[in-house]
């Protein structure tokens, strides 16, 4: 959105350079007219225009008489007046874009936002969205942050995040953060309301969309599933489960805090697609031998949103099947290619 300032000073700037193209226009004119039996009389008059516009002063290029010292005293009056006040316009336009994008920082942004294809849109950068912001930058997805409050627009921008100022309730904001090309949403604002919103908007959009939403009452949750979210969390139930488990089973817990960890190298736990038409479909775990080939242990794989757990190996893989592994990042990726190769084969 440009700047109610600039649309005003461009505006202004368009009278000023008219007046100052009609005075070089008439001055030439006019000393051709005085010198239009030299030679090179066009070269000339448009050079002592110029030189008498920005008061250079090299002198006459040609003798004058006196009709040429009136024409040279108009010329010099408007356009040296006409000129300083283009120039005065122009640096007020200039100060006011510096002050409204310093640095051009917006306009980089933007352009870095159009580019971005398979990213993540933060709806509300809070206090549960900070920390989903969080994550993401520690996982390497790339994202992008919508909220209207300019304070936490420099609280991204501190910390390099690519961010619009604006309502993720309209589909104007929705679309200038990619929401086409994007792989998911996270709606994390206070207001079920407003994330009921969001969810609506952004489902319409993009229906393959993955959408995780953000319930402030327990009892939105059922809501904004219909409304589209493909999940709908509560904090404060997470929370309450975490300190109960905390209790119960510190150790279990403190495992899983820690397999779960983005950038985490000694543990991680993550989850592998397989697409149709990779190699690994239609096979069983036993004839790719994953955990001599790679140290990985699969503790599950999901189908059609069932868990099959410590699937034995005779187990047939399908396509669509998620495979849930434990290992080190380096013995991840090297599932990932494990996988990838075998496609090839």
């Amino acid at each position: 959105m440009v700047d109610p300032r600039i649309e005003a000073l461009r505006g202004r700037l368009g009278p000023p350079v008219a007046m100052l193209a009609m005075v070089i226009t008439g001055g030439t004119l006019g000393y051709y007219w005085l010198w239009r039996d030299a030679p090179g009389a066009w070269l000339d008059a448009l050079y002592m225009t110029v030189i008498t516009i920005t008061t250079v002063g090299y002198g006459e290029v040609r003798p004058l008489g006196p009709v040429g010292r009136v024409l040279t005293m108009a010329v010099a009056i408007t356009g040296v007046a006409t000129l300083f006040y283009t120039a005065g316009v122009v640096m007020e336009y200039i100060v006011i874009v510096r002050l409204a994008d310093p640095g051009g920082r917006r306009r980089r942004m933007e352009r870095d936002i159009a580019r971005l294809e398979g990213h993540v849109i933060v709806a509300g950068v809070g206090r549960v969205g900070r920390q989903a912001a969080g994550e993401l930058a520690l996982a390497g997805q790339r994202f992008v942050i919508i909220d209207p409050s300019p304070a936490r627009a420099e609280y991204a921008a501190a910390r390099n995040y690519l961010f619009i100022v604006g309502d993720a309730t309209e589909d104007e904001i929705l679309e200038r953060a990619g929401i086409r090309r994007a792989r998911g949403l996270v709606v994390t604002t206070g207001n079920d309301a407003t994330n009921m919103y969001i969810v609506l908007s952004a489902r319409v959009l993009n229906p393959k969309l993955y959408i995780v939403s953000r319930a402030v009452d327990e009892a939105s949750v059922p809501k904004l599933t219909r409304a589209g979210a493909d999940r709908a969390i509560s904090p404060y139930a997470i929370g309450g489960h975490r300190l109960a488990h905390l209790i119960l089973s510190p150790t279990v817990v403190d495992f899983f805090e820690t397999a779960l960890q983005r950038g985490n190298e000694s543990l991680n736990i993550e989850s592998i697609a397989l697409v149709g038409g990779s190699g690994s479909v239609g096979r069983t775990l036993g004839s790719l031998d994953i955990r001599r080939a790679t140290g990985v242990t699969i503790l599950a794989v999901m189908r059609d949103g069932n868990a099959v757990p410590n699937p034995e190996g005779d187990f047939v893989l399908a396509a669509g099947d998620q495979l849930l592994a434990l290992g080190t990042t380096a013995q991840l990726e090297q599932l990932e290619r494990l996988v990838t190769e075998t496609a090839r084969a």
